[in-house]
């Protein structure tokens, strides 16, 4: 009995100081431009950019919005941020749509072509 009361303490200290891990979230960015660059962040993460120039129409070979996803992972709470600003400000091709779904309440943005960016930047919050 002596030697189990020791025993029985440190299991209890252990116990109680195993924190839970905060379950992660996963959020699916879109966005739909032409000419424009787009930039993500989850967290205190640094920000990644991509390049949307568009796509040619075999048919007509015109070039239109192209459309792309990127799927991230993060905490409840975190800051989560998606823009998209044209590449030059003195040609807009067309509208530049965000939008934000997944696992995460979701979000969108849109300019025309009178402006230079979209921008979503909002605390992530489960559905």
């Amino acid at each position: 009995m002596r030697g189990l009361f020791p025993l029985l303490l440190v299991g209890a200290v252990l116990v109680s100081s195993c924190k839970k891990e905060d379950p992660l979230l996963n959020a699916t960015l879109h966005a739909k431009c032409r000419d424009c660059i787009v930039s993500y962040a989850a967290g205190a993460a640094q920000s990644k950019k991509d390049t949307l120039l568009g796509v040619v129409d075999p048919g007509s070979g015109d070039t239109l919005a192209e459309e792309r996803q990127w799927s991230l992972q993060l905490k409840e709470g975190d800051n989560l941020f998606l823009q998209g600003c044209r590449i030059r400000t003195d040609t807009a091709f067309g509208d530049i749509v965000l939008w934000i779904d997944g696992g995460v309440k979701p979000g969108e943005a849109s300019v025309d072509t009178t402006q230079e960016c979209a921008r979503i930047n909002q605390p992530a919050q489960g559905q």
